[in-house]
C-alpha cells in the first residue's frame, strides 16, 4: 500500500511539473510545435484522415508567427517575425499592439489557408496522435487560439504522464526492489529534457508512453512466457507505436529476438511459437501496415521522412562508404547533450562542464551495466536501448548525407527513458557496496533536479522574458543580478503570461510555479527517503540478486 501511494505521488509531482512547463513555454517553443498543431487543426476543421505535408497552415497560425515572438531556430524569418531576442527590445506600446492584434484575429481565420509560406510539414508523420487530438479542437472550435494551444499541451501532458507507473513497473521487473524502482520513476519525473519534449503539441508525448509500454510488456513476456493473447498485445502496441512515430521500427529487432528466444527454448512447441509470432506480426501489419505501404507508394521509402526521401536513390554500400567520413564522436556528443538539455526550439544550452558531469555518470553506469549483463532482464533491457541507439546512428547518416550535419535529435531518446533510467540505476548499483546502493536514485534525482532548477530559472525564463539574449556567436549571454532587478518578479511573470490568454494569467502562472517547486522538492525528498530505507531485495555486487531480511 505504501508503494502504491508513493508512485501515485510521483505521478502527481510529474504532472505538476509538466503543467508548469506547459504554461511557462511561449507559443511554438516546442520542437516543430506550430507544424504539429497545424496538422491537428486541419484535421479538426476540414476532416479527412491525413494531411498533405505541403498543405498550407491555417491563417491564424501563420499570423501568430508574425505577431508573437518566435524561437531562435526561426531567426531567418523576414519581418515582422521577431525572435525573443528582438521582440523584448520593442517599445511596450508595439508589443501591446501585437498582442491585441493576435487576440482580435477573426474566428474565420482558423478555417482559412495561410499564404502558403508555411506548410504543415509534420503531415509526413504517422497520424495516430493527430487523430486523438483533432476531436479536442472540434470541441473547442470557438475557443481562441491560445486556449486551443494550451488544451492540446495539457492533454499531451496527461498522456505522457502515464510513463511514470510504466517506468516503475520496468524497474520492479529488472531491479527487484520497490525502492529502487520508485527511484527510477522519480528520476524520469525530474528530467528537464523529458519535460520539454512532452509539454507541447507534438507526437512524442504519445510515443514515449507506447514505447515504454512495449518495453514493459516485452520484459513481462520474457519473464512469464509467451501466450497467444500476449503475442497479439505485443503486435498491437507495436502497431500503435508505428502509427505514432517511425522510430518504432527500431523495436522490431528486440521483438524478433524475443520470439527467437522462445523458439529456441520451447523445442517441443516450436510450431506454436511460430503461430504466436505470426499473430504478432499480422496484428502489427493490420494496425500500421497501410501507413507504411502508403509511404512506399508516395515516396519510395518506408518511413516517408524527408531525409529518407532525399536519399532514396542511394544504395546501402554508397551510404556506408560516405558514413566513414562522419566525425562519430562529435555526432554522439551532440545526441547526448541534446538529450540531457536542449531548451526547445530556441536551442538553449548550458555550460559544457555541466554536460560533462552527466557524461561521467553515464560512463560509470555503462561500466556497471556491462557487469550486470549476466542477469537476463538487464541484458533484455540493454538490447532495447542499444537497438534504439542504432536507429539514432542511422539518423545521423541520413542527416549527414542529406543536409551535411552529423547529428540526430537527442530528445528522441526519451522514447526509451524507462530502459535508460532503469539500466543506469542497475549499472551503478552493480558497482556499489550493498550498504550504499539505495542512494543511487538520490544521485540521479539530485543531479537532474539541480539541472532543471538552474535551466528554468537561469536560462529559460530569463531568455523568454528578455533578460538575456543570444550573442553574436549564437551562445546565450550570462544572467546577471542587474538583469533580474531591472525586470523584477512581477515583470517576468507578466511577460511569461503574454499571448497565453485569460487561462494563464499572472496568478495562475505563479500558482503553477509553486506547484512545480513543491513537486520537484518532494521528488528529492523521496530519493533521500529511499536511501535511508533498508531494502527487502537488492542487486548483489556481482549482478545477481541478494535478499535481505
Amino acid at each position: 500500500m505504501r508503494t502504491g501511494w508513493r508512485i501515485a505521488v510521483i505521478w502527481a509531482c510529474f504532472v505538476a511539473r509538466l503543467a508548469f512547463y506547459c504554461a511557462m513555454l511561449p507559443w511554438w517553443e516546442g520542437y516543430d510545435e506550430w507544424s504539429h498543431f497545424a496538422v491537428i487543426r486541419i484535421l479538426a476543421h476540414r476532416g479527412g484522415a491525413l494531411v498533405a505535408r505541403d498543405a498550407p497552415i491555417p491563417r491564424d497560425v501563420e499570423a501568430s508567427l508574425a505577431l508573437a515572438p518566435v524561437p531562435w531556430e526561426m531567426r531567418d524569418l523576414a519581418p515582422p517575425s521577431l525572435t525573443h531576442d528582438r521582440y523584448w527590445i520593442l517599445p511596450a506600446a508595439d508589443r501591446a499592439q501585437r498582442e491585441a492584434s493576435l487576440q482580435a484575429m477573426p474566428e474565420d481565420w482558423r478555417r482559412q489557408d495561410g499564404t502558403g509560406k508555411f506548410t504543415a510539414y509534420e503531415g509526413l508523420q504517422p497520424p495516430l496522435y493527430y487523430w486523438i487530438m483533432a476531436p479536442v479542437l472540434r470541441l473547442l472550435a470557438h475557443a481562441p487560439l491560445a486556449g486551443q494551444i494550451m488544451a492540446v499541451r495539457w492533454l499531451s501532458v496527461l498522456i505522457a504522464s502515464l510513463i511514470i507507473p510504466l517506468v516503475f513497473a520496468i524497474g520492479r521487473a529488472v531491479l527487484d526492489d520497490d525502492g529502487l524502482a520508485l527511484g527510477a520513476a522519480a528520476i524520469a519525473a525530474v528530467m528537464p529534457g523529458l519535460a520539454l519534449d512532452v509539454a507541447r503539441a507534438g507526437n512524442d508525448s504519445l510515443a514515449v508512453v507506447l514505447f515504454t509500454l512495449l518495453t514493459w510488456r516485452g520484459l513481462r513476456t520474457f519473464e512469464r512466457g509467451l501466450g497467444y493473447a500476449t503475442a497479439a498485445s505485443l503486435g498491437l502496441i507495436l502497431g500503435l507505436g508505428l502509427l505514432t512515430k517511425a522510430y518504432f521500427l527500431t523495436a522490431a529487432l528486440p521483438l524478433a529476438l524475443l520470439f527467437a528466444y522462445f523458439f529456441r527454448r520451447e523445442r517441443q512447441q516450436r510450431a506454436r511459437v511460430l503461430l504466436r509470432a505470426a499473430i504478432a506480426a499480422s496484428t502489427t501489419l493490420l494496425v500500421a501496415g497501410w501507413w507504411y505501404a502508403h509511404n512506399l507508394r508516395a515516396t519510395g521509402t518506408l518511413s516517408g521522412l524527408s531525409e529518407a526521401v532525399m536519399l532514396r536513390d542511394w544504395g546501402v554500400p554508397a551510404m556506408l562508404a560516405r558514413a566513414r567520413s562522419i566525425h562519430w564522436a562529435k555526432a554522439i556528443d551532440s545526441i547526448l547533450f541534446s538529450h540531457l538539455y536542449f531548451g526547445g526550439w530556441s536551442s538553449l544550452m548550458v555550460r559544457s562542464w555541466m554536460y560533462h558531469v552527466f557524461y561521467a555518470v553515464v560512463l560509470v553506469a555503462a561500466l556497471g551495466v556491462v557487469r550486470a549483463l549476466r542477469r537476463p532482464p538487464v541484458a533484455a533491457l540493454a538490447l532495447v536501448y542499444a537497438a534504439f541507439w542504432m536507429g539514432q546512428l542511422y539518423n545521423v547518416i541520413l542527416l549527414y548525407l542529406s543536409k551535411g550535419v552529423a547529428t540526430s535529435m537527442g530528445w528522441y531518446l526519451y522514447a526509451v527513458v524507462g530502459a535508460e533510467v532503469v539500466l543506469a540505476t542497475a549499472g551503478i548499483c552493480a558497482l556499489l557496496p550493498a550498504a550504499v546502493r539505495r542512494w543511487t536514485p538520490a544521485l540521479g534525482v539530485f543531479l537532474f533536479a539541480l539541472l532543471d532548477l538552474y535551466t528554468v530559472h537561469a536560462v529559460a525564463i530569463p531568455y523568454y522574458t528578455g533578460m538575456i539574449r543570444h550573442q553574436a556567436n549564437g551562445a546565450l549571454a550570462a544572467l546577471h543580478r542587474a538583469d533580474v532587478q531591472a525586470l523584477g518578479f512581477g515583470g517576468a511573470v507578466e511577460r511569461l503570461a503574454a499571448f497565453k490568454g485569460p487561462l494563464i494569467s499572472g496568478p495562475v502562472l505563479v500558482a503553477l510555479w509553486a506547484a512545480y517547486l513543491l513537486g520537484t522538492g518532494w521528488l528529492a525528498g523521496l530519493a533521500l527517503g529511499i536511501g535511508r530505507e533498508r531494502p527487502r531485495t537488492a542487486l548483489a555486487h556481482n549482478g545477481s540478486l541478494k535478499y535481505s531480511s
